[in-house]
């Protein structure tokens, strides 16, 4: 390399390691594949390297002062969740420093977050990892109605959707729920035992779960920021071939018309009402499923073109 600099550059994916991020492990696998280095870590533990380029790329919190590296990327395909959170963007905004390449998951989110498009902008969607796609084919025997794999967390309202299944199918459909645990949420359902909470699992793993399953629910909350994020559980149901049901979401109904996905469409706050007794409603298996892979979607964004762009001017 130019500048007396040998070996291929070093990609560091920088996180507070607050949330679990799917993409980090999509990123480090595909630009290890295109000959850089990669690694993730925290803040604290970024390497730097005075014998070749280095990329800090920065899953975006507060990050008021650039890290010690040749290009910094902020990297806002999330949003702030919780109290205070358009207050918090707010903070990122005004006060974090400005980087070489800024990620965005669409342009909603950009725009929300105020900041206008330029050379340095990309736009990187959420994708599906690759063990989703190679297990499409799989058949197993269902041993639940309908499955539900994500967060829990008091501010997506998934009572509204237990409340809805409940006064459908009552006991006689059964419910399964993966994510972090929601100990008010399982009070509340504690007397129905066809609605069973199986906490986290690998990300391995679930494929063959939801395989099991005869519906993936795709329930995504319509409040700021959901209304401007992929829902990532609705591509990964079906490019598993899934029959889904999905709340009546504007980035629910975006999805499933980018790749041509079939769902049962419910409304947000009784989204079980309609579903027929049957469940046979079509499901995903006649669609393609690699548009949705982390692989098609990073490769499409051009975010790597922009990288290397910005590397060699360096």
């Amino acid at each position: 390399m130019s500048n007396g600099m040998s070996g291929p550059p070093l990609i560091q994916i920088v996180h507070e390691g607050k949330a679990a991020y799917p993409e980090i492990a999509a990123t480090k696998a595909y630009f290890a594949q295109r000959g850089f280095d990669t690694s993730d870590c925290r803040p604290e533990d970024v390497v730097a390297d005075q014998h070749r380029k280095t990329v800090c790329w920065h899953i975006m919190g507060f990050y008021p002062r650039r890290l010690d590296c040749t290009v910094t990327i902020h990297d806002y395909r999330s949003l702030s969740v919780g109290r205070l959170a358009r207050f918090k963007d707010r903070l990122k905004r005004q006060f974090n420093a400005r980087p070489d390449i800024r990620i965005f998951q669409n342009q909603e989110i950009r725009t929300a977050l105020g900041f206008q498009e330029d050379h340095a902008t990309a736009y990187l969607p959420m994708g599906v990892p690759q063990l989703f796609i190679d297990q499409r084919a799989l058949v197993a025997e269902p041993t639940v109605d309908f499955v539900y794999i994500g967060s829990m967390l008091a501010e997506r309202r998934c009572e509204l959707m237990l409340d809805s299944f409940v006064k459908r199918f009552g006991a006689a459909k059964t419910f399964d729920l993966y994510g972090p645990r929601n100990d008010e949420l399982e009070r509340r359902f504690a007397a129905h035992r066809n609605i069973r909470f199986r906490g986290t699992v690998p990300q391995a793993a679930l494929p063959a779960i939801l395989k099991q399953a005869r519906v993936g629910v795709c329930y995504f909350p319509t409040h700021y920021p959901h209304l401007l994020q992929t829902p990532t559980k609705l591509i990964e149901y079906a490019a598993l071939g899934l029959r889904v049901l999905a709340n009546e979401q504007p980035q629910n109904r975006k999805t499933a018309a980018l790749y041509g996905l079939e769902c049962a469409w419910g409304v947000n706050d009784d989204m079980f009402a309609g579903i027929p007794e049957a469940l046979d409603w079509p499901d995903n298996m006649a669609v393609e499923p690699s548009p949705m892979g982390w692989n098609a979607v990073i490769s499409g964004s051009g975010v790597e073109r922009l990288l290397r762009e910005v590397l060699e001017r360096a």
